[in-house]
């Protein structure tokens, strides 16, 4: 049997599981197709080279490859029918923004563990169109290895960090329900601590903010001086989108730069919308240093999992454990010290995660 033909098995699972389900039933949609997901036998056996091997070598029959969820390198449709889709997703990469899903669905991890993180956002107040103010809080961390699976709810906010690479998953979608007529279409949106959610600049109405990114990111390679001066000047007068967008780029300055140009352009303002939107900058700051940080060695990829998950004390010592570490304490240490020679910025955080097991 060829690898593809795991696929063709699932699919007939996964349409009997429709034909089941009310269409407007999530819940327990999500559940079945995550129940069938961990219920094939042949999808188990895959190899996930192998598999990629079998598609690339003749992509003719491939189902149409649509530019929803383009995401993972690469990402390959393999079932696509009116009502659901079953992508491979190959990640080379660290880690995923903190999302939420427009369609309900189900993942599994084909292979390589992962970091998974959910959280609940309460939506309190809304800063202007595209940002929203509110309450985010992680209720669960766990990881995931091979054959795990998760079902996708249009409720759900996660993130994962995959420590192998690559990691390979199987992820099924439904086909997004349509808006009611007159309503606003649901997009995905994207989330930083310590409670904003906002819209990627990728689903936005118009191109103007990627523009402005972009225009600011040349301007920074050419003269930094007027860069700076630049941006001070329009964090005075721009509205929450373009500002959640500029603070998530400007965290890759030095703290100190970054503080002292927040503290004037947040006296020039008329509102307060920049001085509710700069505490995301130490957490922009801290998940770019952990998506990007590679060490050789999957135990120090582990950590920085670990680390960029935020585990602690009880919690870190506990995930450890679970994957056979004896000594938490000198794990974090030896393992620390060669992510932060990688990246300094890396090493207060090690330091953090020590004191929090003693």
């Amino acid at each position: 049997m060829s690898t593809i033909d795991a696929f063709r098995e699932l699919q007939d699972a996964l349409t009997a599981v429709e034909e089941q389900t009310e269409t407007a039933d999530d819940d327990r949609s999500a559940h079945a197709l995550a129940a069938a997901l961990a219920g094939s036998t042949a999808l188990a056996r895959v190899d996930p080279g192998l598999l990629l091997a079998e598609l690339l070598a003749d992509p003719r029959g491939w189902p149409d490859q649509s530019w929803e969820n383009y995401f993972g390198n690469a990402c390959i449709t393999v079932v696509r029918t009116e009502t659901i889709r079953v992508d491979v997703l190959y990640w080379l990469q660290n880690s995923s923004t903190l999302h939420k899903h427009v369609s309900s669905g189900a993942f599994l991890a084909l292979s390589g563990r992962r970091v998974h993180l959910e959280y609940d956002f309460s939506a309190l107040d809304a800063l202007g169109d595209g940002v929203t103010s509110a309450t985010l809080s992680a209720t669960s961390r766990t990881m995931m290895r091979a054959a795990s699976v998760s079902p996708i709810l249009p409720t759900l906010v996660h993130e994962l960090y995959w420590i192998e690479k690559p990691s390979v998953t199987v992820a099924v979608r439904r086909a997004p329900a349509q808006p009611e007529a007159g309503g606003p279409a649901h997009r995905p949106h994207e989330f930083v601590g310590p409670g904003i959610g906002y819209l990627p600049a990728a689903f936005h109405r118009t191109s103007n903010v990627q523009r402005w990114i972009d225009g600011l990111g040349m301007l920074r390679r050419a003269n930094r001086r007027l860069y700076l001066r630049t941006l001070e000047q329009a964090m005075t007068v721009v509205d929450p989108i373009h500002l959640i967008h500029v603070l998530d780029e400007l965290s890759d300055n030095p703290p100190d730069e970054v503080s002292a140009l927040l503290e004037r352009a947040a006296a020039a303002r008329a509102d307060d919308d920049l001085a509710r939107l700069a505490p995301t900058v130490p957490e922009f700051r801290r998940r770019k240093i952990f998506s990007r940080v590679f060490a050789p060695g999957v135990d120090a990829q582990l950590l920085a999992g670990l680390l960029w998950a935020g585990a602690e004390g009880g919690e870190l010592a506990a995930f450890l454990k679970d994957e056979g570490v004896t000594d938490p304490d000198r794990f974090v240490r030896d393992h620390g010290e060669s992510l932060s020679a990688r990246d300094p910025r890396v090493a207060p955080y090690v330091e953090h995660a020590r004191r929090s097991l003693r």
